[in-house]
């Protein structure tokens, strides 16, 4: 295998001794950053810390010294504030340093820890026992009146060259040499810090010098083997910017120049195939052929899109179209329906045969039937075919079915739409002038208004009903319903109505019976009146004449002759015996 040192070959060692140097130079200054970094961290949280903690507790040990001198020689009063001082120190003080101290001690090397236990064992042990028991025995102010105590117990302890004078000064130039060896690493690591910066200055200035030429040195190398080709490339490239596709080739070599000129000319050819891809999309041919350059390929791949995209917007406007004239079959189907329930809306029969027939036909079935709810007698409903219709044919049947029993009772029962597509054998079959065939699908649509069903429409279909067929048929059952519901009220008002009319005659007729009656009656009454009024006349006369006949007899003496007074007798027999026959005939009348 030959071995071809491409441009990318020569790029990737060019760049690679740079970026090896810019690693090596990058690696360098974080090393030396991370390693001053690391020192200057021990020097602020380690050395500082640690030479500041010693000095205060070389400062706390001069204090003593003083204090207790204090204590000795000028404080004799109780509870001074210098006494209280140096009691703080003992309890206070002292224990804060050391804890302080014992934590930052982690760090310490082994003989600085030995060194700080030793000189902190001193003080608890011996110099801060005899300070306090120089304080216990001068508790009081009649303690320095013992002069014997003084000059044997006290003074020769704390005046110079006195025990407690020599430890504290012992402690104190221990501690200062502790805090002189802190300081001294101190200076030390600043130091070797700034070594480190000025070493690490050095170097970053000479690699700087040493990546200029190599990059420079580079840079001219490759702009003599890049740049030529790249030109004619970026002809090619400023002629398809234009829209204008290069005829002829570019030359290929064996290099990534040439990679990129194979990459152009496969474009080229690419770039003519998706123009040809346009012109038969635009032509509405989205079965055409065209294969992307690449996975990878933008503009083969969004034509693939939009071809698809285009595709599936032509399906949508045909299934948009279907769904509008589905619509539009639905609106006219229901306007339709509408003037067909708003007639006859006083003939059962008639209706139901318009609403099946009309049905059959808009839905294109083959035949179907109009079940209505029988419930003239509540307590014996049924179920009856009101219509069917097939082949253009009114069919003349009767048909009764139970409630509940059945498809068409089953979908009463329920109140829900039944379409099947599994049609039982011996069903039902529809005849046609080729013979007798089972249906493909059966649709049950109950006739529902207000929560209550008036019956079904049941149709059969070679075919299979739509979905919009469907909601069509139960949209305008609840209008059959509610038509229905109103034909049944208006044929029951009809014969409501009848019946009122034929009770209104025959009242009419006893009305004109009593009229007649009531006339003679008041005919019958005025007569008899009449009659009344007459004889009331012919009695007032009786009496008169009566009181004449007493008042001639009495006149007369009782004189009178018998032919006057049976004349008188007579004419008062006649008087009554009319008067007897007119009241009978009242009476009869009466």
């Amino acid at each position: 295998m030959n071995f071809k040192f491409t441009i990318a070959k020569k790029l990737i060692l060019g760049f690679g001794i740079v970026t090896a140097a810019i690693f090596v130079n990058i690696y360098l200054v974080k090393s030396t950053l991370n390693k001053n970094i690391e020192e200057n961290d021990r020097i602020i949280s380690i050395y500082v810390p640690s030479a500041d903690l010693i000095r205060e507790l070389s400062n706390a040990m001069i204090s003593s010294k003083m204090l207790i001198k204090n204590w000795v020689y000028i404080e004799k009063q109780p509870n001074t504030p210098d006494k209280n001082k140096l009691v703080d120190l003992h309890q206070a003080t002292l224990p804060n340093l050391h804890e302080k101290i014992l934590k930052i001690s982690k760090n310490w090397n082994q003989e600085e820890k030995q060194a700080y236990e030793k000189i902190y064992v001193s003080i608890t042990d011996t110099l801060f026992p005899m300070q306090q028991d120089v304080m216990n025995k001068l508790s009081t102010m009649e303690s320095y009146d013992d002069f014997f105590l003084l000059m044997t117990d006290v003074y020769t302890k704390v005046e110079e060259g006195g025990d407690i004078i020599l430890y504290s000064d012992k402690i104190i130039e221990e501690l200062a040499f502790l805090v002189e060896t802190h300081e001294m690493k101190i200076a030390e690591a600043s130091k070797q810090m700034e070594a480190s910066f000025m070493k690490l200055e050095n170097f970053i200035f000479a690699s700087g010098i040493v990546l200029v030429v190599i990059s420079v040195i580079i840079a001219l190398f490759l702009a003599q083997i890049i740049i030529k080709p790249i030109v004619k490339i970026k002809d090619v490239l400023i002629l398809m910017g234009q829209g204008v596709m290069p005829s002829k080739q570019i030359k290929e070599r064996a290099d990534e120049v040439g990679e990129m000129a194979a990459a152009l000319n496969a474009l080229i050819r690419g770039l003519k195939e998706t123009t040809d891809f346009s012109l038969e999309i635009g032509k509405g041919n989205f079965e055409s052929p065209f294969v992307p350059l690449s996975e990878q390929d933008d503009l083969g791949n969004a034509l693939l899109e939009m071809r698809t995209n285009l595709k599936h917007a032509n399906e949508e406007d045909k299934r948009r179209k279907k769904e509008d004239d589905q619509r539009n079959w639905a609106s006219q189907g229901i306007a339709k329906f509408s003037d067909i329930l708003r007639q006859n809306n006083d003939n059962m029969e008639k209706l139901s045969y318009d609403i099946i027939s009309n049905l059959v036909k808009y839905c294109d079935a083959n035949q179907g039937g109009l079940f209505i709810i029988n419930d003239d007698d509540e307590n014996n409903k049924f179920i009856e075919m009101a219509s069917a219709y097939a082949f253009s044919r009114k069919k003349f049947l009767e048909k009764k079915i139970e409630m509940g029993v059945g498809l068409v009772g089953r979908a009463i029962q329920e109140s829900e739409t039944i379409y099947i597509t599994d049609i039982p054998d011996n069903y039902i079959t529809i005849t046609s002038g080729l013979g007798d065939d089972n249906p493909k699908s059966i649709l049950i649509v109950p006739l529902v208004v207000n929560d209550e069903v008036y019956g079904v429409i049941e149709m059969a279909s070679f075919k299979e009903f739509e979905k919009y067929q469907i909601e069509f048929v139960e949209r305008i059952g609840e209008n059959i319903a509610s038509t229905l519901s109103t034909v049944k009220v208006n044929i029951r008002t009809s014969e409501l109505l009848e019946r009122t009319k034929q009770q209104a005659e025959e009242m009419r007729a006893q009305e004109e019976e009593m009229r007649q009656n009531m006339e003679e009656l008041q005919a019958t009454q005025e007569e008899s009146a009449l009659r009344e009024a007459e004889l009331e006349k012919k009695v007032e006369e009786y009496e008169r004449l009566k009181k004449q006949q007493e008042a001639f007899v009495k006149k007369m003496d009782g004189k009178l002759t018998g032919g006057l007074v049976s004349a008188l007798d007579e004419d008062d027999d006649e008087d009554d015996d009319e008067e007897n026959s007119i009241t009978k005939d009242d009476k009869k009348k009466k």
